[in-house]
């Protein structure tokens, strides 16, 4: 069924990053937005294309994210950019590739419907829909057709998704609204509200993946943080401990333990040896904040892999279960159940 998908792309289509994988690499990274003229409203251009319009002339342009929480918000829009990264990514070739895509968890028929109509008319001959936990295993090397259960989270940029995968199907998998955003959200909020100063998300973006620790540094660095302060607007720098931001990055990021905690309470006891023996397959950008990997093993009580490249271990994954067999069959559904109305 899938191994005769010889003119195959693996899709990993997140709210903020597109990875299209073949082969061996990845062949097409961009941003997954639009910048759109502000009078007009015109769609000048996408991805990398897109941001360096808007920074050109940020007060004539505006940018669009047409995928949000792993929905299309935006069909027509969404159905434009697709088909700008696909021609992007096969360059001259004239034929049309099958697309394996991974997908969130929670997403309704009704979605899946809106997005395999917009990869079909943004040029796919045909659509495979893979669960982004299972695609990120596979991509890990993880052999999903034996009984021994794996445990597979991935930490998007607006959703995450848990799940136990074996046997070649699904055994159980949750998601819930809550990403990368979300963290650098928690942060901008705790410094509001401890230093009455308001910082950008991007300011709070960097202090993610360059200062912050889960699990503290146990010395007594410090860094600063510049913002303007609530009261009149005036510009201010204060400076913040590592080890003052750990418990605060702790309690951001409870929403993802409450959600592996929730999966792991459908497993069998066979199930939960494996998950000690083997542990949590952790992926997604996030996956890169320092002390993660300790802070979830600590408060999971089992050990957790992190992937050479978690962020485009999903793509690599999708592109490798095109080359399956039946053994993962369950794990993957044709979307050809989903297009024109069927």
């Amino acid at each position: 069924m899938f191994s005769a998908m010889l003119n195959c792309l693996g899709v990993d289509m997140g709210s903020s990053q597109v990875r299209i994988y073949q082969r061996d690499k990845v062949i097409l990274e961009e941003a997954s937005t639009a910048v759109v003229d502000n009078i007009s409203g015109q769609v000048l251009g996408f991805g990398t294309e897109a941001l360096i319009l808007y920074h050109k002339e940020p007060e004539n342009n505006t940018l669009e994210w047409p995928v949000k929480n792993g929905v299309i918000a935006d069909y027509d829009m969404t159905k434009a950019m697709l088909r700008f990264f696909l021609n992007k990514a096969l360059r001259r070739s004239v034929s049309r590739p099958s697309l394996m895509v991974a997908i969130p968890t929670e997403i309704s028929s009704v979605t899946r419907h809106a997005l395999v109509d917009a990869l079909i008319h943004a040029g796919a001959q045909g659509v495979f829909l893979i669960p982004s936990p299972a695609a990120a295993a596979i991509g890990a090397g993880k052999d999903l057709s034996v009984p021994s259960a794996v445990l597979s989270l991935v930490i998007g940029r607006d959703v995450s998704d848990a799940g136990i995968y074996g046997c070649g199907g699904v055994l159980a998998q949750e998601g819930v609204s809550f990403g990368g955003h979300d963290i650098d959200l928690g942060i901008c909020r705790h410094i509001q509200d401890r230093y009455s100063m308001m910082i950008g998300l991007e300011q709070a973006e960097k202090l993610k993946s360059e200062v912050l620790s889960l699990t503290g540094s146990g010395t007594d660095n410090a860094f600063t943080v510049r913002g303007r302060r609530l009261s009149d607007g005036v510009e201010v720098v204060v400076e913040i401990s590592v080890d003052e931001m750990s418990p605060v990055m702790q309690h951001i990021m409870e929403p993802v333990i409450l959600l592996i905690r929730r999966v792991m309470r459908r497993a069998t006891p066979e199930m939960a040896d494996d998950f000690l023996k083997n542990g949590l397959l952790l992926s997604g950008g996030s996956a890169l904040m320092d002390g993660i990997r300790d802070w979830l093993s600590g408060e999971l009580h089992m050990p957790v892999s992190i992937p050479t490249d978690p962020g485009s271990v999903v793509a690599k994954g999708c592109f490798a279960a095109c080359m399956m067999d039946k053994e993962h069959s369950l794990l993957i559904e044709n979307g050809d159940k989903y297009y024109g109305g069927a």
